[in-house]
C-alpha cells in the first residue's frame, strides 16, 4: 500500500514539513511555511500536488502539540474539505522524542524533527484519528481556562498564607474559623493585628465577629476568646514591616476575590455551552455541571474510543507493569502520559464522588486500607480509574446513572 507521510515540526512563527513515502524515502524537499493561514494554504497545495503525482492510497499527516501553536493548523488540516481524504494525528511529543532517540546519530534541527515525525507515522500504532467538532473545542477552551484560574487561586492563597505567618504567626494553626478565607476571617486579617486583638475589649471583639459573621456564629463569644488566645501566643511584628505586610495581604485578598468572580463568570459560560451537548454524567450524584463539562470537553465524541481501557490510556490513568524473570514489582507508577486536563477533571470528580456517592465511598475506603503508603493518592486515583468505566458506559450508551442495589 502506497502512502504519503507528512511530518510537521511546529513553532510559534514558522513550521517545517517533511514528506516521506511508505519506504521512508524523501519524496520532496522539506517545506518551510509561516504559522498562519497563508502558510497553511501553501502546505495544503504542496500536499495536493504530491498526492496528484504520487497517487498514494493513504495520506497521513502528523504533528506534535506545542503549547497552543499547533491549534490552528491542526483544525485547518482536519476541517479543510480539500484534505478530507487525509488522516491527521496529534503525536505525543514524549513518544516522538523516544522514537527519535533510536537514531542517536541524528542532529537536532527542525527539518530532522519533521522527518522523525513522518518516520513515526510510517511505523503505525497511531493514536485515534479524531474528527473535530467546534462545540467541543469551545467548551474545552472554557474548562481549560477555568483550571488555569483555579491554579492561580491556589498559588495566590499559598503566597497569602506565607505573608499571613509574618503578620499573625499562629493564625493558621489556631484559627477559630472553619475557613481561613471566609468573610469573617478575611475581615480579621485585613482590619486587625495580633496586638489589636489582644488589647481589644472582649465585648468589642464579639461585636466585630457578630457584624462580619452576619450573626451566624452559634457562640460568638467563644470565637472571640479563641481569637484572643491565638493573639497572645503570636509573635509581634515591627510596625514598619507590618505596614508592608498589611498592604501585601490586602492586595492578595483583592486578587483572590477577583479570581473567584472570574471563575463564577466562566461557570456561567460553561453552563450555557452544556445546554447544547448530550450529557448524562450529571445524573451521577457528586458530578456537577463543571466536572461533567471538563470531562466531556476533553473526550469529545465518545465513539472514537472502542473501550473504557482506551479512554483510560487517553487520560493517562494506567499503570506501568514492571516484571523481569520471576520478579514482578508490586509498586507500579502511574503512566501519566495522556491528557492531563481530562485526568485532572476525572480525579476531581472522583474526589467529589467519595463524599456524595456510597458506591465510590466504599471503593475508596477499600483501596485505602489495602496499603500502608500513599493511601489517599492511590485510593483516589484508583477511584478515578473506576470512574472512567462509568463515564464510558454513560456516554457511549446515552443512559443515565442508576445506583447499584446495596
Amino acid at each position: 500500500m502506497s502512502q504519503l507521510l507528512v511530518g510537521i515540526d511546529i513553532a510559534k512563527n514558522k513550521n517545517v514539513a517533511a514528506f516521506l513515502d511508505q519506504d521512508g524515502n524523501l519524496v520532496s524537499d522539506t517545506l518551510s511555511f509561516l504559522n498562519n493561514l497563508s502558510g497553511a494554504n501553501i502546505l495544503k497545495l504542496h500536499i495536493l500536488e504530491l498526492a496528484a503525482s504520487l497517487k498514494p492510497d493513504n495520506i497521513l499527516i502528523g504533528l506534535e502539540p506545542t503549547s497552543v501553536y499547533d491549534w490552528h493548523l491542526f483544525n485547518f488540516l482536519k476541517l479543510d474539505s480539500d484534505l478530507a481524504a487525509c488522516q491527521v494525528f496529534r503525536l505525543n511529543p514524549r513518544t516522538v522524542k523516544k522514537f527519535k532517540d533510536i537514531y542517536n546519530e541524528l542532529d537536532k534541527s527542525d527539518p530532522i524533527d519533521a522527518a522523525a515525525i513522518a518516520e513515526r507515522l510510517r511505523f503505525g500504532r497511531l493514536p485515534d484519528n479524531t474528527s473535530v467538532d467546534p462545540k467541543y473545542l469551545s467548551l474545552q477552551r472554557l474548562t481549560r481556562f477555568r483550571l488555569h484560574l483555579v491554579e492561580n487561586i491556589a498559588r495566590e492563597k499559598t503566597s497569602f498564607l506565607n505573608n499571613l505567618f509574618l503578620k499573625f504567626s499562629n493564625y493558621k494553626l489556631d484559627c477559630p474559623f472553619s475557613d481561613i478565607f471566609g468573610a469573617t476571617s478575611m475581615a480579621v486579617i485585613a482590619d486587625l493585628s495580633a496586638e489589636d486583638i489582644s488589647q481589644m475589649p472582649l465585648e468589642n471583639l464579639v461585636d466585630f465577629v457578630v457584624k462580619h459573621g452576619k450573626n451566624r456564629f452559634a457562640d460568638p463569644q467563644e470565637t472571640a476568646q479563641a481569637l484572643k488566645k491565638a493573639a497572645r501566643d503570636a509573635y509581634r511584628l515591627d510596625k514598619t514591616v507590618a505596614e508592608s505586610i498589611d498592604l501585601i495581604l490586602g492586595l492578595s485578598i483583592n486578587s483572590i476575590k477577583f479570581l473567584q468572580r472570574q471563575i463564577d463568570d466562566v461557570n456561567k459560560a460553561i453552563s450555557l455551552q452544556m445546554k447544547g451537548l448530550p450529557n448524562t454524567l450529571t445524573s451521577v450524584p457528586g458530578i456537577g455541571e463543571v466536572f461533567a463539562a471538563g470531562i466531556i470537553a476533553e473526550i469529545g465524541n465518545i465513539k472514537r474510543f472502542h473501550s473504557s481501557g482506551s479512554l483510560a490510556r487517553f487520560a493517562g490513568l494506567t499503570w506501568k507493569k514492571t516484571q523481569s524473570g520471576e520478579f514482578e514489582a508490586s509498586d507500579t507508577r502511574l503512566v501519566k502520559a495522556g491528557d492531563s486536563y481530562l485526568r485532572y477533571y476525572l480525579v476531581q470528580a472522583a474526589y467529589s464522588l467519595v463524599y456524595h456517592n456510597p458506591e465510590y465511598r466504599a471503593y475508596y475506603q477499600k483501596k485505602f486500607k489495602e496499603v500502608s503508603r500513599y493511601q489517599h493518592k492511590r485510593a483516589l486515583v484508583m477511584s478515578a480509574r473506576k470512574l472512567v468505566n462509568l463515564v464510558f458506559t454513560l456516554l457511549d450508551r446515552g443512559v443515565i446513572y442508576i445506583a447499584p442495589i446495596a
